[in-house]
């Protein structure tokens, strides 16, 4: 996310490199970053499937569609798809580039309003099924949910729906296996 064209600018997405920084806009707040996570080793897919059923890592094919409160985020080759009319006042994805994500890195986006923040983000490594994201704010932690593709596309997303959330908190993001 090193290179954000002006339309993005405009709605209000912001990348930073190790930290997290908050960007108020007219309909909502937009955060992003990118941060160091902890290293997993890969597993295979059919014990990602199978955690997928006890809600460990869920396991998507491209461009199913994942709803979230009012928002709907889809994985394909290229990213993670988030669209927030709620939030943005559109329907047009934001796409978040797994290729603009440093290996071992994790890129986080919120979108939010009065009613609570959207917590969307990539991490480009291993997938196993047994991976936790988890999204530090302040004294509060939040577990997100987990999802990839089938195979071992070497990134997964995450998600998690905060209604408590404030724009003045800066996230801290852990990945684990």
């Amino acid at each position: 996310m090193t290179s954000i064209g002006s339309h993005r600018r405009k709605r209000g997405w912001l990348a930073v490199v190790a930290s997290a920084a908050v960007l108020a806009t007219g309909t909502g707040v937009a955060v992003a970053s990118s941060v160091s996570a902890s290293p997993v080793s890969a597993a295979p897919v059919a014990s990602l499937q199978a955690a997928s059923t006890a809600g460990a890592v869920q396991v998507v094919s491209p461009g199913e569609r994942i709803a979230v409160a009012g928002s709907k985020l889809w994985l394909t080759a290229k990213g993670l798809h988030v669209v927030a009319p709620k939030f943005s006042g559109t329907d047009k994805p934001d796409v978040m580039r797994v290729a603009a994500v440093v290996p071992g890195k994790v890129a986080t986006t919120a979108r939010g309003d009065a009613s609570g923040l959207l917590w969307a983000g990539i991490y480009r490594g291993p997938v196993t099924a047994t991976t936790k994201v988890t999204i530090k704010l302040g004294a509060r932690t939040l577990q997100a949910k987990v999802v990839t593709l089938a195979g071992k596309p070497g990134w997964g997303a995450y998600y998690v729906f905060d209604a408590k959330g404030k724009a003045d908190v800066k996230p801290s993001i852990t990945v684990q296996s």
